[in-house]
């Protein structure tokens, strides 16, 4: 399978419809301690989140409007697991070319969600997302275990990226975030809560301002857990007999990259004229012509391609239209349809692949052919 040309933009959308059917009545995720900020508020965990449809005074309290008023300078990464390796590439040619901006608000979706840190602490982390899609294959990240499929409602065991996830956000980088977080900067990581059927957007610098480093990473985990493949991340929410398991997986379920929530539209134009919203696609939005399948299986999956692809072009020109209303720069890039970029369905997170498309985003970004309007 020509994978690049041709690939869906969502291909775990598919399994994720069919695993999690049929394995969701003996899925056990696996639990983090429990958490409660605000044990007598409907959420005890408000002061670290919102949902997708909140307003706009929900989201004043999880922003620095000062900063929103003078240049502010948006990312927003999207999933596309393997994939990702293409934003990562991007981000650090970027900074070679020498005009990568200082980020003042970056969003992350699945694996947009473990790029999203390393983007928000600039260029000089570019070495790790440089070694995260390098250096490391599909035995970095998950395993085959007939177990797993039985407890955890999943594919693979993703103890292996757990362990990277834990490596890759030491205390002190948890703690830089927290430093950023309060000079006015945002980072936030989008999750699907399974119970309730909304999307929760994390508000990362809070969490690490308040030190709670086994949220953090839980967070990033949930974010990039695609469903039927990985097991789901459960989270314990409040003490004692109140407390409530909620059930967290990729936030790509939701949406494909969070950069127009629906309060956006309710605000009134900014004063100033300055500031740029980038978009970085970790997946193609216009692929290469294909042969249409045939066979029912073949023709249901180019539907649902076609489908998501069309959703994520939505949201793009969704996008676009609020930057316009808000007088900011918008750029948007995804990947190029290459040929020579093969993508075997067998053979997830091949690290060859993952290579390629490190090399594109690197290479488009430092030749100043990243961006399209």
């Amino acid at each position: 399978m020509t994978a690049v040309p041709g690939k869906p933009i969502r291909r775990r959308a598919m399994l994720a419809g069919l695993a999690v059917a049929s394995f969701a009545a003996c899925a056990q995720p696996a639990t983090t301690p429990a958490f409660a900020v605000q044990p007598g508020a409907a959420d005890p965990l408000v002061r670290f989140r919102l949902t997708s449809d909140a307003d706009a005074a929900q989201w004043a309290r999880h922003l620095d409007l000062a900063v929103l008023q003078h240049d502010p300078q948006l990312l927003a990464l999207s999933g596309g697991a393997e994939d990702g390796a293409f934003g990562a590439g991007a981000l650090c040619g970027w900074s070679e070319h020498g005009d990568r901006p200082r980020f003042d608000i970056v969003t992350g979706v699945s694996s947009g969600a473990l790029i999203a840190p390393f983007a928000f602490l600039g260029a000089s982390h570019d070495p790790v997302l440089s070694a995260m899609f390098n250096t490391i294959d599909a035995r970095d990240i998950m395993r085959f275990n007939g177990t797993t499929l039985l407890k955890n409602g999943a594919l693979y065991d993703t103890t292996p990226l757990v362990r990277m996830i834990k490596a890759y956000t030491p205390p002190a980088l948890i703690e830089r975030i927290a430093a950023r977080h309060r000079a006015g900067a945002r980072l936030f990581v989008v999750t699907s809560h399974l119970e309730t059927s909304q999307a929760v957007i994390w508000n990362m610098g809070e969490i690490a301002q308040a030190g709670w480093h086994n949220l953090f990473r839980a967070v990033i985990r949930a974010s990039s857990a695609l469903p039927g493949m990985f097991p789901a991340v459960t989270l314990k929410v409040g003490r004692g007999k109140a407390a409530q398991e909620e059930t967290h997986v990729d936030g790509g379920v939701h949406m494909q990259f969070l950069a127009a929530p629906d309060a956006a539209f309710d605000l009134p134009p900014r004063k100033g004229s300055g500031g740029h919203a980038y978009l970085l696609i970790n997946n193609t939005l216009q692929p290469a012509r294909q042969r249409a399948a045939h066979s029912a299986l073949g023709i249901a999956q180019q539907a649902l391609t076609t489908m998501v692809r069309a959703s994520a072009a939505s949201s793009v020109n969704a996008a676009r239209m609020l930057a316009r209303r808000q007088r900011l720069g918008f750029s948007v890039a995804s990947v190029a349809p290459d040929p020579d970029i093969v993508y075997d369905p067998d053979d997830r997170f091949s690290s060859s692949y993952m290579r390629a498309l490190f090399k594109q985003g690197h290479d488009r970004a430092l030749q100043d052919r990243l961006w399209a309007a």
